[in-house]
């Protein structure tokens, strides 16, 4: 792939029934139009490293989703208990946009609410999954269908870890040092850090908070009634998919799904869940590979 683009990404703002999509653009106009998702917890500029090496090829929308980032639209924590909500606004946003040709991409979270946003369009050209949070087909009937559902879910680790999340700091720069402290961001890319807590972040009157409420934020983690498996069997374009070998949220029961369905999957050894943070380029290279060429 090429140096990173130096197209200078433009905020986006994009108006749904009940309230406003924010995000980020890398206008190239007559390019193949991409839109990628984030993973939980996060927002769209966490993937700028990434996203900037792209910005050459692709006619670029990265979206902050529901209750992240810099969107706002209703995030009552008590109502979520699928990812249908994400996918609906990313359907919603789609509509607005009016393309044809589109490729979708996410990251975790946002690669399983791109495939549900797909299902019954007939503007998708590929999609290109990173490390889509992919259970085996049990967990989501449970989930689906388990009247005690609700309330176990309450108890899955990473929710709880993230409801415990601390959410405030005295400032932009504190909240800084307090992550370069943890273990979690120490393999990440130079820069990236400082691009999620750029949106990541909302300084008020009192310093800076997450904008990812924690509550919501455990919510999304717990929330698992939405149905990938029909989405991936009905998609409407090819499908790739990016599976970690360290760490990986793709059960290996769900590969064989995948590879049921169709698609093309791509293991990376080396490579960890948060890859897009850790090696922009690798993440960036397979969202290339089983694209269209760009436009003359």
């Amino acid at each position: 792939m090429s140096d990173p683009s130096t197209t200078a990404p433009t905020r986006l703002s994009v108006s749904l029934e009940d309230g406003e999509l924010a995000g980020w653009r890398w206008r190239n106009d007559g390019a193949p139009p991409l839109l990628f998702c984030h993973a939980t917890g996060f927002c769209a500029s966490t993937y700028k490293q990434m996203l900037r090496r792209l910005a050459d090829r692709f006619d670029i929308w990265a979206l902050d989703m529901r209750g992240h980032g810099r969107t706002r639209l209703p995030a009552d924590p008590k109502e979520l208990r699928s990812w249908n909500i994400y996918a609906r606004d990313v359907a919603g946003f789609l509509d607005r946009e009016k393309r044809d040709g589109w490729i979708l991409a996410g990251h975790s979270m946002g690669a399983v609410v791109v495939a549900m946003a797909a299902r019954g369009r007939n503007d998708i050209c590929a999609l290109r999954l990173i490390e889509p949070v992919a259970p085996p087909l049990v967990y989501t009937l449970t989930a689906a269908y388990a009247p005690f559902w609700p309330m176990l879910a309450r108890h899955i680790p990473i929710a709880r870890r993230a409801a415990r999340r601390r959410a405030r700091w005295s400032s932009r720069e504190d909240a800084l040092k307090s992550y370069e402290r943890k273990g979690l961001f120490r393999d990440w890319a130079p820069g990236v850090l400082a691009d999620y807590l750029e949106d990541g972040l909302v300084i008020d009157h009192a310093g800076a908070r997450l904008s990812c409420d924690p509550d919501w934020e455990a919510a999304t983690f717990a929330a698992s009634a939405h149905d990938l498996w029909r989405a991936v069997r009905v998609a409407p374009a090819p499908i790739g998919v990016f599976a970690a070998g360290v760490a990986s949220t793709i059960w290996p029961t769900a590969r064989w799904w995948f590879r049921r369905a169709g698609a093309e999957m791509t293991k990376i050894a080396e490579a960890g869940h948060l890859a897009p943070m850790e090696n922009p380029a690798l993440a960036a290279d397979f969202i290339v590979q089983g694209a269209p060429a760009a436009r003359n």
